[in-house]
């Protein structure tokens, strides 16, 4: 079902739809009109099938079972868990046999299950246009949590009412955001390979450090110097090179990251007198994460007395929200790996620091362009102000309401409660059912809308059958997890004297012979009547509870003395 003959069925359904309302008066016309086959037009008014239709019986799986398909793809996508090809076709696999093992037990019939196979999926993705292979993007399950359209919608108001307020112009209105680069890592690319030898291997130089970069872009499409955090302890002028601009700022931390002093130097030295060179006295907006060295006491008392407005965006929400995130670092790391990579091929395996500030000085042009900073804001739908582009973007809620109950009088009623109604809910279908029955029982042919109904039930009858062997599935797979965590919830810590790498068997040994220590204490009960047998089990508890102190003893004391071995070495 290629494109072509999508848009043709398109242009076939709505000239349909005009012939129905009487805005032609003869076929030919509409057909001109709508750029198809008149022929073609006049077989589907009269009720002949479409070519997918009339094929539909050479499909492995029927069309109630594929759109079965088709909704589990599509909760699925929505929880943040897509599938894979390979999942789709197992799924589907599933489906077949289930109906193939039914009917074979219900007519007694030995037949082979057919085979799912690689072009099923193909086709399949042909006849539902709704669904497509695309490459993952990871995301941490906190940002797919946290971001809802109530808390999206919120910020939305708190940014447009602290705009109208205040009104900013363009300029004055920034976004920042810091980055790590590891020095010598690079990214994963498409490339080009001799067939012969199937290698798809790519030589780099390694991660050797942690270099964080705080930048700052405005609405306006321009950008701030930067600050850079080099993991060292005090800063080298040899890190520098003589091409380096001179408003740019460095610094270094123990592990490369920014802290809380960085954040503050930073708008001490370069955001407020460098932003304040452009908007003078004006108010100017800060956005930013909510990160640690942002919401410091110093921090915040510093931008308001400068006439610095701070918006905190919402927690792990700032893929959506933040212009540097949506528009900048991506391309920015881009260019960063395209560098590492052009370096490697020329046999480095070594980035001296001052090589990797040439590399950022020549990528930071490229990526902090103007159209990247622009295509930044409008992304995060700040500039312009469009809020409704990032709430599309979210995941809905697929949860239905159920419809009405129609009124049950008569054949209408049957059209239009569960011919309607997608997918019937159980009112509906009880209804139905019983003006169903009505029209059977009456005698002579059944009405148009009884026919459509028992269509309709029988494609209802295939889809829910289907998404039962999709529940099965789901079920199975999450009792085997269930079943599995639970054999692993013991454990017993052990400790040897001398030894800090165990074989299996030694940990076996150690199992056993604590279980067996466990099962001597619980024979352990409450002592019987009789004097004689009492005198005797309290002989038995002394000599068990002096086994086990001297067991225990010994354990201290093996682990007593590899602890001062360890403190010896």
């Amino acid at each position: 079902m290629n494109q072509d003959y999508t848009q043709n069925e398109e242009r076939i359904q709505a000239a349909l739809l005009a012939l129905k309302n009487n805005e032609f008066p003869s076929f030919r016309k509409a057909a001109a009109y709508f750029q198809v086959s008149r022929s073609t037009l006049s077989n589907r008014a009269k009720g002949m099938p479409t070519r997918a239709q009339a094929h539909e019986h050479e499909q492995i799986l029927t069309k109630p079972e594929e759109g079965t398909l088709v909704r589990w793809v599509k909760r699925l996508n929505l929880t943040g868990f897509p599938i894979s090809p390979a999942l789709l076709r197992q799924m589907a696999q599933e489906v077949l046999e289930n109906r193939e093992t039914h009917a074979s037990e219900r007519h007694r019939i030995s037949t082979e299950t057919p085979t799912i196979g690689h072009e099923w999926l193909y086709r399949f993705l042909n006849r539902h246009q709704t669904l497509k292979g695309v490459y993952s993007r990871q995301l941490e399950a906190c940002r797919h949590k946290e971001a809802t359209p109530a808390n999206i919608g919120a910020w939305y108001s708190a940014y447009r009412a602290q705009c109208n307020e205040r009104n900013y112009d363009l300029q004055n209105i920034y976004n920042m955001d810091e980055t790590g680069f590891a020095v010598g890592a690079t990214q994963s690319t498409r490339i080009i390979v001799d067939s012969v030898q199937k290698s798809n291997w790519k030589v780099t130089a390694g991660k050797q450090e942690w270099i964080t970069v705080l930048e700052c872009i405005d609405a306006a499409g321009g950008a701030l110097p930067p600050l850079i955090i080099f993991k060292a302890k005090y800063t080298n002028t040899k890190w520098i090179p003589p091409n380096t601009p001179p408003d740019w700022c460095f610094s270094t931390s123990a592990n490369g990251w920014s802290s809380n002093s960085h954040g503050f130097e930073w708008v001490r030295k370069v955001f407020e007198p460098e932003s304040r060179k452009k908007s003078g006295n004006q108010p100017r907006l800060l956005i930013m994460d909510g990160h640690s060295s942002h919401i410091t006491g110093n921090f915040i008392a510093l931008c308001i007395e400068n006439n610095i407005d701070i918006l905190i965006l919402p927690p792990h929400c700032s893929h959506l929200l933040q212009p540097l995130d949506v528009g900048v670092y991506g391309p920015l790391k881009r260019y960063h790996a395209k560098e590492i990579d052009r370096y490697s091929r020329m046999g480095t395996t070594r980035f001296p620091r001052v090589e990797w500030l040439e590399i950022y000085i020549r990528i930071r042009s490229q990526a902090l362009s103007t159209s990247n900073i622009l295509g930044g804001w409008r992304g995060a739908s700040l500039s312009p102000f469009n809020v409704q582009k990032v709430l599309r973007s979210l995941p809905i809620s697929t949860t239905g309401y159920p419809s009405t109950p129609q009124n049950i009088e008569g054949s209408i009623g049957l059209d239009l409660t569960l011919l309607c109604s997608s997918p019937p809910d159980s009112t509906t279908i009880q209804s139905s059912n019983l003006l169903f029955h009505s029209a059977l029982q009456s005698g002579g042919s059944p009405g148009s809308p009884t026919q459509r109904y028992a269509q309709r039930l029988t494609r209802h009858l295939e889809s829910q059958n289907a998404e039962i062997t999709i529940l099965r599935m789901e079920n199975r797979e999450m009792l085997e997890l269930l079943q599995t965590r639970k054999k692993r919830m013991g454990g017993k810590r052990i400790a040897l004297a001398g030894q800090f790498v165990y074989s299996t068997q030694e940990v076996l040994d150690v199992v056993q012979g604590h279980e067996k220590a466990r099962g001597i204490k619980r024979q352990r009960g409450r002592p019987r009547k009789a004097p004689i047998i009492e005198s005797d089990e309290e002989e038995d508890k002394e000599s068990i509870d002096d086994q086990l102190g001297d067991s225990e003893s010994e354990v201290e004391e093996s682990v007593a003395r590899r602890t001062r071995s360890y403190r010896i070495n």
